[in-house]
């Protein structure tokens, strides 16, 4: 076993001396090989499976970029996994400054103000058209309406309450929705 494991090493390093010798054909197979492995260690440190691929790419991006730099006295996947990791954690750092930036721009555009009153008569207001609106929708649209949005039934428990097709029922309730909302732009 452990020969085996030293002629894997070996066949590593030469694709790896392979890609750095400029060989069209290396690199797809060093990719291959390699990508599982990265990609299994990035997603480790990474949740966001979006970045993970974007920190997968950049890595290979860089290898194909340095790999004139490796030493073959090292093991490829050390040199691999060392790129890997200096770049999840670059993404990391980049993604926290990110978030504490938006935190302290916000903070500091954020006025503490009471809108409270104001609230409360436009909602008494909104309230009072809401009302007119439904009562002047048509009495099938207005049925329908409430049981499904102020009462809270599901579609099946609609139709079941006004006895029609469950169908019928979600196109009483979806016009009628459509009629409050042209009442209530206005």
């Amino acid at each position: 076993m452990n020969d085996d494991l030293l002629a894997r090493r070996e066949e590593e390093r030469a694709l790896l001396l392979a890609v750095a010798a400029g060989d069209p054909t290396a690199f797809p197979r060093l990719h291959a090989r390699f990508r599982p492995l990265v990609e299994r260690y990035v997603r480790h440190q990474l949740v966001d499976p979006w970045q993970t691929e974007e920190v997968v790419q950049d890595v290979f991006l860089e290898i194909w970029q340095l790999a004139d730099r490796y030493d073959p006295a090292h093991a490829p996947l050390s040199w691999i996994r060392t790129i890997a990791q200096r770049r999840a954690i670059d993404r990391v750092r980049k993604s926290r400054a990110d978030r504490e930036r938006d935190l302290r721009v916000g903070a500091r555009e954020f006025d503490l103000v009471d809108h409270s009153s104001a609230e409360r008569a436009e909602s008494v207001l909104d309230r009072a058209a809401l009302h007119r609106a439904v009562t002047a929708l048509p009495d099938r649209q207005r049925e329908a309406v409430v049981l499904r949005h102020l009462v809270g039934l599901s579609g099946p428990e609609v139709a079941a309450s006004l006895g029609v097709p469950l169908g019928t029922a979600k196109t009483r309730v979806r016009d009628g929705v459509i009629a409050l909302r042209r009442v209530l732009v206005r």
